[in-house]
């Protein structure tokens, strides 16, 4: 699994991610005050870390399909917190946790999901009515100035993974959960050259696969390297956009 693979670059290579964590947990209120927090695709923590601060007194179980990502977020929590519960689980179908959350939450997992209403589904048995899904994902749009010269005649890739917003609370609202709030936000990264933004995805462990009959020899690498170099050029290198959005239900 590749992103077992990456659990040891994963956390320096996903600053993205990190203000995601930081920006998700902020939007559940404080007064929710749950008693239990169950995070499904914790990674290497980095959401983790944000729940346990912001709600110090709940009993916080931190799961992920990748006992490698799981090891990795044990050997990085603070000395100074109570450490969360680890536990390896399957964030597609997470109706097997015994746990009875408050609160669940989810940072850049859904994405990769084919099917986010199995996915609500399953998860809604778990959560008590009333309880709260805090989760962000990207849309299939991500990564825009890359995904154009992926799809073009000469590289030939399918459309990347991801779903809408609109298509994620469509999905929620019809498995038993309220939207309470969503938004979609468009923040755009600075690399020095497509190289660097190249090696970062493969460090998150987030590198495509080519598609069938079109391997990514090092000729056609380097024919990537030099179509985002001309295509997404910037001042200060190139510029990538990423299009996260932010997502908090109910259930119902």
């Amino acid at each position: 699994m590749r992103f077992g693979r990456a659990a040891g670059s994963y956390h320096e290579a996903t600053p993205v991610q990190k203000w995601m964590a930081e920006s998700l947990a902020a939007t559940v209120a404080v007064d929710l005050a749950p008693k239990s927090i169950l995070e499904l695709g914790c990674g290497t923590g980095h959401l983790t870390l944000e729940l346990a601060l912001r709600f110090p007194d709940a009993r916080l179980i931190a799961t992920d399909l990748s006992p490698a990502m799981l090891r990795e977020a044990a050997a990085r929590w603070p000395r100074s917190l109570a450490a969360p519960k680890w536990e390896q689980l399957d964030g597609r179908r997470p109706g097997s946790s015994s746990s009875r959350p408050d609160l669940v939450a989810s940072n850049a997992m859904v994405q990769w999901f084919p099917d986010l209403r199995e996915h609500f589904l399953s998860l809604r048995p778990v959560c008590r009515t009333g309880a709260v899904y805090a989760l962000t994902g990207f849309p299939r749009g991500h990564f825009p100035e890359l995904e154009r010269i992926l799809a073009s005649d000469e590289f030939g890739y399918p459309p990347g993974p991801g779903h809408e917003l609109s298509e994620a609370a469509q999905a929620a609202e019809s498995t038993g959960w309220r939207v309470l709030r969503m938004r979609q936000e468009s923040r755009e990264e600075s690399y020095p050259t497509p190289t660097d933004f190249l090696r970062h995805l493969k460090a998150s462990g987030a590198n495509r696969p080519p598609p069938d009959g079109k391997p990514l020899t090092r000729a056609r690498l380097q024919r990537l390297i030099e179509r985002l170099a001309a295509e997404a050029k910037t001042e200060n290198g190139i510029g990538i956009t990423w299009k996260p959005w932010f997502l908090l239900l109910e259930a119902a």
